[in-house]
C-alpha cells in the first residue's frame, strides 16, 4: 500500500501542462475517431495481477469476446508523461479455442483520476488505488491461421484500468477493453471461413 502511494506521488511530481495538453489532443482526436461509425471488434476483461509502481511494469490476464474469442495474456508498462497523464507501449497475446493465436502491440496514452471520489460515509476505506481511461490502438504484429491475415492492421481502442486499495496477491485491479473496427462483417467474415483442421 505504501509502494503505491509513493508511485502516485512520482506520478503527481513529473510532467508538464504542455504533456497534460497533448494528452488531452490525443483523446479529441480519439473521440473523433470513435464517433466515425466504428463497430466493436471485440472486448477484453482482464486482471491485473503484477505491478512494479517502482517501473510501472506489470501484466494482466483474462479473456475476450467478440470476432477474436479466447484468453488474453498482456505486459504493459505504464510510463509518466505529466502529472496525471501516461504513456504506453504493450503486448497482447490472444490464443482462441483452436490453438490460433495473434499478438498485438498496443500503444497509446492514458489519464489517472486523481482524486478518486471517496465515500466518506463508508468505513471500509477508499476504493480506488490508482487507474483511468486508456487510449490507443492495437497493431497485429504476428498471427497464426485464421488471423495471419490480419498482421499489419491497426484497430483503435478504448480501455479503462482500475487498481484496488486492498489488491490480494493474486489480483491487483482489472482492465477493460473496446477494440474497434470499420470492417467488422468482413473480418468476421474470413475468420470463420478459415478451414478447421479435423482432429
Amino acid at each position: 500500500m505504501e509502494n503505491r502511494r509513493k508511485v502516485l506521488a512520482g506520478l503527481l511530481s513529473v510532467g508538464t501542462l504542455a504533456a497534460t495538453a497533448k494528452a488531452a489532443d490525443s483523446e479529441a482526436q480519439a473521440k473523433a475517431v470513435f464517433n466515425s461509425g466504428l463497430q466493436l471488434f471485440f472486448a477484453q476483461r482482464d486482471t491485473v495481477i503484477t505491478f512494479d509502481g517502482n517501473t510501472g511494469i506489470g501484466s494482466h490476464i483474462g479473456t475476450v469476446e467478440g470476432a477474436i474469442t479466447g484468453t488474453s495474456l498482456t505486459n504493459f508498462q505504464f510510463i509518466p508523461t505529466s502529472q496525471t497523464t501516461i504513456k504506453f507501449d504493450n503486448r497482447c497475446m490472444i490464443t482462441d479455442l483452436d490453438g490460433d493465436q495473434i499478438i498485438f502491440q498496443h500503444v497509446g496514452t492514458g489519464r489517472f483520476i486523481v482524486p478518486p471520489p471517496v465515500d466518506t460515509t463508508s468505513p471500509l476505506g477508499n476504493l480506488l488505488a490508482l487507474g483511468g481511461p486508456l487510449v490507443g490502438t492495437y497493431t497485429a504484429l504476428q498471427g497464426t491461421g485464421k488471423y495471419a491475415f490480419l498482421v499489419g492492421r491497426k484497430f483503435p481502442c478504448k480501455m479503462v484500468a482500475s487498481n484496488s486499495t486492498k489488491p490480494s496477491s493474486g489480483a491487483l485491479g482489472n482492465v477493460y477493453g473496446e477494440v474497434y473496427s470499420d470492417a467488422v462483417a468482413v473480418v468476421t467474415s474470413a475468420i470463420k471461413a478459415y478451414p478447421r483442421q479435423e482432429d
